[in-house]
């Protein structure tokens, strides 16, 4: 879905301008990027307090390496005025020169440190292009493949001290240092195409912009709709804010909308969703008391409390999941799991011969996809029955082995065929239903040949895969005769230089296993959903050089603090829970008595009850 141009937008002013004095050959010391603070306290929580951001020439540094990595900073911010925070570190000759050939920032992650050598006033960059980013915040992961090699001159200026940048490439450059240090992660909410349940699109939101800016900054975003990639519901040609959005008063929050942003018939129910959509995609800025009142046209509606909150499906994630291990053939739970009930679904009798699991709940069903193996023969069969009871398994034909780790993206809640199954074969992907029958082929339209890892956002209606060891996002649609994806998009998460196994650790966050590129050892990291940014020292950053066969994690609640809890993987056939520390899971985590201990046999798999 292509976004509208919606016309002028009522962004906030976050910088000063940079302005070329004439007195002089470079540019001033102390001119940067000044953004004025808060104003009066207005309730609003203290997510980016727009407090004063300086990035000036001279605080880059007099080391040449080290000044070109501060300049690779300094667009970030008000993309308005990111050309004139870069003129801040030129020469006057350069920075009349410097005219970007596009409006948007390139997001680029350095492969080595920026090369200065003595005697030479150049300093070669090597890197490779993880986006673009644009004013609404999306950032657009590259096409573009492989390294670049770029250089930025730099010297001195007669009279002035420090350095500045005497000629450098004509395009926004930020690297992902940059990125991560003056942005925040802000997630707004679109409808999916059935309006059962909000799909989130990740946002990037600078710093420096005031808190009381950014409701009306969020709104513009929304009216601009949503990420091309995802297959979601749009807002109506006419939606959009009646001026500015005020600061909280009296713990309110106040949004006026034009009367276009409803339609003319079922005016009441669309109310309802847009206001659930407001709240999610408002909620890191609102107190938990806070009011939301909601002009539209003659419609006025006050909304409180935490209603809203069951419209985005990754709601239900719990703090405490239902965690299994496959020993010997056979699910159990693991001594971790919050529940010590019998296994769900499964009856008794048919849980054997299982090499790999899955097992999804709905607000009434719980659906379970079990792959056995009989001999070098894989097999599917799954089963759907009420939570809390049980249902045969039975199996899916059509697919050829080896069969990878089946996931469930839960697409309905009151249904028993509510989700639909997505698994790889033989390097293709498959989709199933919650009942016999035939599994169907899904297409690849993207690069690469060889699908050997799948994996569904908690929403239901995003997934991630791993191709030819590299790592793509892609929307699911659900709504046709047979699922489908939509246009792949290939995302390069920071360090790796292969990819093998790939889960949502949130409804944001993917956690990847993979190739480090400096060492070639095996790692699993927490990414963006978009490869910009890495989580760093939360994961095992080695894994004892074993290769990932699959991972399984719980995602955490987009409520809570913080990254997921729930991490394993599979490699070498042993289970293996990763998360500060690597530890192989053992017998002893098996929940319940074994009188005779097999001394050979070790748990091979671990997930969660999703």
């Amino acid at each position: 879905m292509q976004r509208r141009n919606t016309g002028p937008v009522l962004l906030p002013v976050v910088v000063a301008l940079v302005a070329l004095l004439t007195g002089a050959c470079g540019i001033p010391d102390e001119t940067g990027v000044t953004v004025v603070g808060a104003g009066p306290s207005t309730g609003i929580s203290s997510v980016g307090d727009g407090g004063k951001t300086k990035v000036t020439r001279k605080e880059a540094g007099n080391d040449r390496a080290q000044f070109v990595e501060n300049y690779l900073k300094a667009a970030a911010g008000d993309l308005d005025t990111a050309a004139e925070r870069m003129r801040g570190f030129m020469t006057k000759e350069a920075a009349k020169d410097f005219k970007p050939t596009s409006a948007d920032l390139r997001v680029i992650r350095l492969l080595a440190d920026p090369l200065a050598t003595r005697g030479s006033d150049v300093v070669k960059l090597t890197y490779e292009q993880v986006g673009t980013l644009d004013k609404f915040g999306l950032l657009e992961p590259a096409t573009e493949t492989g390294p670049v090699t770029s250089e930025v001159r730099v010297g001195s200026v007669d009279g002035e001290p420090g350095l500045f940048v005497a000629e450098a490439p004509p395009v926004l450059l930020l690297s992902d240092v940059g990125l991560e240090s003056s942005y925040d992660e802000q997630t707004i909410y679109f409808w999916n195409t059935d309006y059962s349940g909000l799909v989130p699109d990740v946002r990037y939101m600078p710093k420096a912009v005031p808190v009381e800016q950014r409701p009306t900054m969020i709104i513009n975003w929304l009216a601009n709709g949503p990420a091309p990639w995802l297959s979601v519901s749009d807002l109506l040609d006419g939606f959009g804010p009646v001026g500015k959005v005020p600061a909280i008063s009296d713990n309110k929050l106040q949004i006026t909308l034009t009367a276009q942003s409803l339609p003319a018939t079922d005016a009441a129910v669309a109310q309802e969703r847009l206001r659930q959509q407001l709240q999610w995609s408002l909620r890191p800025l609102l107190p938990a008391a806070a009011e939301l009142d909601l002009k539209i046209g003659f419609k006025i509606g006050s909304y409180t409390g935490e209603d809203y909150l069951g419209s985005n499906p990754a709601y239900r994630l719990v703090d405490d999941p239902e965690w299994f291990v496959v020993f010997d053939g056979k699910i159990r739970r693991h001594t971790g799991s919050a529940s010590a009930a019998p296994i769900p679904v499964l009856r008794p009798e048919e849980n054997k011969d299982v090499r790999l699991a899955a097992m999804s709940t709905s607000r009434r069903y719980t659906f379970a996809a079990v792959v056995t193996r009989t001999g070098k023969t894989d097999a599917l069969r799954v089963a759907a029955a009420p939570t809390g009871s049980q249902a045969p398994l039975q199996t899916v034909s059509g697919l050829p082995s080896p069969l990878g780790k089946p996931t469930w993206a839960v697409t309905k809640d009151d249904s028993e065929a509510g989700a639909v199954g997505l698994i790889t074969a033989n390097g293709n992907l498959y989709s199933f239903s919650t009942k016999k029958g035939a599994a169907r082929q899904i297409p690849w339209t993207g690069p690469g040949n060889k699908i050997t890892a799948v994996a569904v956002a908690p929403d239901g209606r995003r997934v991630a895969l791993v191709v030819d060891n590299k790592l793509y996002r892609a929307a699911l649609n659900t709504g046709g005769d047979t699922p489908a994806l939509g246009t792949p998009q290939q995302i390069r998460p920071a360090s790796l230089s292969d990819v093998t196994a790939v889960a949502f650790s949130s409804e944001s966050r993917l956690t990847v296993a993979g190739t480090r590129i400096d060492d070639n050892r095996v790692t699993v990291v927490d990414v963006s959903i978009d490869g910009a940014l890495k989580e760093s020292d939360r994961l095992r950053t080695e894994l004892k050089g074993k290769s990932v066969e699959s991972l399984s994690v719980y995602p955490v609640n987009p409520t809570a603090a913080g990254g997921s809890d729930s991490v394993c993987y599979s490699a070498d056939g042993k289970a293996w829970n990763v998360l500060y520390t690597e530890s192989q899971i053992g017998v002893d985590k098996l929940a319940g008595q074994f009188p005779n201990p097999l001394p050979d046999k070790v748990p091979t798999f671990s997930f969660y009850l999703e």
